[in-house]
């Protein structure tokens, strides 16, 4: 890996961290899976796998080890690692990407609750079905966004990848 593409990781972790914490005080408005999303289409799997483990770390870091935080260390970056798969299949289907988008951004809801196995089943399925409404509100928003960002942020994604091969 050399320094150029350490800098372009380093970036997406950046924009990464930014997403998220922009759109964290939006009530159900969950953008960093919408965003993992559009980077897996436009740039290599090794860049968007890495870039989301160091969002996870940069999470860390600054807001605390907590459960919710070690989950994303897990969640993102398996997030990133299906969508580059799946990008081949999904390159031209705006619906479908964004019932991905939308189903992902609901399971994000669900699964960072999953931690709480540690501490008790019962507390583990309060959390789940208390944050059921959340999370499906949040991947019905996520689906919307995509319907109306995917083209333009892709598009944009696209030119910046074939700026940095030339």
């Amino acid at each position: 890996m050399n320094v150029r593409q350490m800098a372009h990781i380093a970036l997406m972790g950046a924009i990464l961290y930014a997403v998220f914490q922009a759109f964290s005080n939006i009530l159900y408005l969950e953008m960093i899976t919408f965003t993992i999303l559009c980077f897996a289409h436009a740039f290599t799997r090794k860049e968007v796998v890495i870039s989301c483990i160091l969002f996870a770390c940069i999470q860390i870091l600054l807001n605390g080890l907590t459960l919710w935080n070690v989950a994303y260390l897990l969640i993102f970056p398996l997030y990133g690692w299906i969508f580059s798969k799946s990008r081949d299949f999904l390159k031209k289907r705006l619906w479908a990407n964004a019932l991905l988008a939308g189903f992902f951004s609901f399971l994000t809801g669900q699964l960072v609750d999953l931690p709480f196995l540690l501490f008790s089943k019962t507390i583990t399925m309060l959390y789940l079905v208390m944050g059921l409404k959340t999370s499906l509100i949040q991947g019905c928003l996520t689906f919307i966004v995509t319907l109306f960002l995917w083209e333009p942020v892709i598009h944009v994604l696209e030119r910046i990848q074939q700026e940095r091969i030339k």
